[in-house]
């Protein structure tokens, strides 16, 4: 039953907003339990400037943000669930994570990591939904303290690459952006990130840690909780633009709980 719902929402934006707005009545962020929640971005136009802003100062008042090594820290001690934890994560290396979303993070005090598809540092698609950041770009988000990771080597879909290509997708992206910028890289972003149809459940999450990573992050939605999470990080995709009753949606949980 749940996942025609699902579906349903996916594929009728209308339908999806009004299902949304009925379960912002019954669930608020304020209600939700401790640990780390993981949040997805990909593109913040300047049009959504205010939208993020927005969605940024929401988060802060249920919650603390962490940057990546932090959070890492935080589920190995088992610390994590001493409250509500936030990291912003942002996908493919889009030139206004940089130049729209960095501004934003820096007035508020709040940590990030840029996940970079490294063959896409220097020669970076032509094609829509671009433009990527260049190496400038990437050197003034480094420059403002905040974290890189690798989304891969070329974006592939990996699930769908045997052993030896899955571990080049994985592994040499690292080493590509660490030569590339003298930045350790120490989080994998999985392309897309569903279980299955992206990326082996019972092959890459051990790849990515048996190479160097400390993490493997998916786009399943939950909260991480422990050590057991570093091997499949949930996140949540959001979008800059979405209202921020969606936000408590999607994250929260149901009133009188907390």
């Amino acid at each position: 039953m749940l996942q025609p719902i699902k579906t349903l929402a996916r594929d009728h934006p209308v339908i999806r907003a009004l299902l949304l707005r009925a379960l912002a009545r019954v669930r608020r962020l304020a209600h939700a339990p401790p640990g780390l929640y993981a949040l997805c971005y990909h593109h913040v136009p300047e049009r959504h400037r205010d939208g993020f802003a927005a969605q940024i100062a929401h988060l802060q008042r249920h919650g603390r943000f962490v940057g990546a090594d932090e959070a890492v820290a935080l589920l190995r001690d088992g610390t994590v669930c001493a409250q509500r934890h936030f990291l912003v994560t942002f996908d493919d290396g889009y030139a206004d994570t940089v130049e729209v979303a960095l501004p934003v993070l820096r007035a508020a005090g709040v940590p990030a990591i840029l996940f970079l598809v490294a063959d896409w540092l220097d020669a970076p698609p032509a094609t829509p939904p671009g433009p990527y950041a260049d190496r400038a770009l990437v050197a003034e988000w480094l420059a403002a303290g905040l974290e890189i990771g690798s989304h891969s080597l070329t974006h592939a879909r990996i699930a769908t690459l045997g052993d030896d290509a899955a571990a080049r997708e994985i592994a040499a992206s690292r080493n590509a952006l660490e030569a590339a910028l003298g930045q350790p890289v120490r989080h994998f972003a999985c392309p897309w990130g569903v279980a299955e149809s992206d990326y082996r459940p019972g092959r890459d999450p051990g790849l990515a840690l048996g190479s160097g990573y400390a993490t493997f992050f998916t786009t399943r939605r939950g909260v991480a909780t422990g050590a057991a999470d570093l091997a499949a990080m949930p996140r949540h995709v959001l979008e800059p633009e979405w209202p921020l009753h969606e936000l408590d949606a999607l994250m929260g949980a149901r009133l009188g709980r907390g």
